[in-house]
């Protein structure tokens, strides 16, 4: 199997978990995948001149991907244990609860050897594998107006991370 190495991507991943980082979810969205649509407030200006601006990012989900309480994923992490399928209705329910108790904000990412970990208020945590049957297993794609020519895209496909200025 695939695996995506720590020391491997180390920009895109970078790229990845700043574009999340404090951002919120907002919307769920299916349609043969999961979109999860987050926003959050960035500075456009400079240190002494705040102009905020919204952004906006989807995250496309075409992989196996599972929903956890913390300190349960922490649990199966210790003890090694292989994860469960979840099947699309499960992950609906899980995600709308997750929306629905206001659990919305990115508070850490993690990249593993075969899974990104989103953890979201420390509480609940979105795992989502590198391999997947299509073309790519997730996009985070930024979808706001600001600053068009600075738009980036960060995709997993197969078992490379790539980063992108989605102009170019």
């Amino acid at each position: 199997m695939d695996t995506i190495s720590e020391k491997k991507y180390i920009t895109e991943k970078k790229i990845f978990t700043d574009m999340l980082m404090s951002a919120r979810m907002h919307e769920i969205s299916y349609s043969e995948t999961f979109g999860l649509a987050f926003y959050k407030y960035i500075n456009t200006g400079d240190r002494d001149n705040y102009q905020w601006a919204i952004r906006k990012m989807n995250l496309i989900i075409d992989a196996p991907f599972w929903v956890f309480e913390k300190t349960k994923w922490e649990e199966m992490c210790r003890n090694n244990c292989d994860m469960i399928g979840m099947d699309d209705r499960e992950l609906a329910g899980e995600l709308v609860n997750i929306r629905y108790n206001n659990l919305i904000q990115v508070s850490k990412v993690d990249f593993f050897e075969k899974y990104v970990c989103i953890t979201l208020e420390e509480k609940k945590v979105l795992v989502i594998a590198y391999l997947a049957d299509s073309d790519y297993s997730w996009i985070l794609e930024e979808c706001s107006d600001n600053n068009i020519a600075d738009r980036m895209q960060v995709f997993c496909q197969g078992n490379e991370i790539v980063a992108r200025n989605i102009s170019d």
